[in-house]
């Protein structure tokens, strides 16, 4: 139902699968959403009113889930917070984002016990939301960018993402023209520049490249079908 990622003893780092389906109200007019999120609190053994959603519009915010943001989108999208960006010193705290193609990625500071996740779709790139929510967070909590470690779950690998003219021109303005090979841009790559230029290496950052357009798994956006969204999670034990 679900893939895990061996980001830290500390915390369960998932994207679901399509066999599980759907998992965004927002999508196929929600039909058959609430059953299935219930099914995945059951199968974490989490309490579904645990669950924090955001709602998502590709911007470049992050915020911090404390206990009264508990739960919130748990019933509806627009009840979802507002940013692309989660974090929380909370246990037990499911933060999720929902996508396709877009990249996930998860991110633990085990020397505080913070966890979160960012929401990096095409247009949230292009505003550095990886690098404004991880600078954001290193600044308001006081923390070193070298107490972190990430993981990038699945996107749109490079080779099923062929860009044109009016994009490419987007993705030099903003600075990632090392993302960009021939008519193909690997957004994974584009926001690890982003994690580069806050002081993280190689050594922070996983990625197993697992490609959205071609796993049977996965939900494309841009195959367009089957329909849906899947929802990728963190929480801190």
């Amino acid at each position: 139902m679900y893939i895990s990622f061996p980001l830290s003893d500390k915390c369960v780092s998932l994207t679901t699968i399509t066999r599980l389906g759907n998992l965004a109200y927002q999508v196929d007019n929600g039909d058959g959403v609430k059953e299935r999120r219930e099914q995945l609190a059951a199968l974490l053994n989490m309490p579904i009113n645990r669950f924090t959603y955001v709602h998502q519009h590709h911007s470049d915010k992050v915020m911090c889930v404390s206990v009264n943001e508990i739960g919130k989108g748990k019933d509806s999208f627009e009840d979802g917070l507002e940013c692309d960006a989660l974090y929380t010193y909370e246990r037990n705290v499911p933060l999720c984002i929902f996508h396709a193609d877009c990249v996930p990625i998860f991110f633990i500071n085990e020397k505080v016990n913070l966890v979160g996740i960012i929401h990096a779709g095409f247009k949230g790139t292009m505003k550095h939301i990886a690098y404004k929510a991880i600078n954001e967070i290193i600044n308001k909590e006081k923390l070193d960018i070298k107490d972190f470690k990430f993981y990038i779950g699945p996107f749109r690998q490079p080779q099923s993402f062929k860009i044109d003219e009016e994009s490419k021109k987007a993705i030099l303005e903003a600075g990632f023209a090392a993302a960009i090979k021939g008519d193909e841009f690997d957004n994974g790559l584009a926001n690890r520049l982003d994690l580069y230029s806050l002081g993280a290496n190689d050594s922070q950052i996983r990625d197993d490249h697992l490609d959205t357009f071609t796993d049977e798994r996965l939900f494309s956006a841009y195959k367009k079908t089957p329909v849906g969204r899947l929802v990728s999670l963190i929480y801190l034990k």
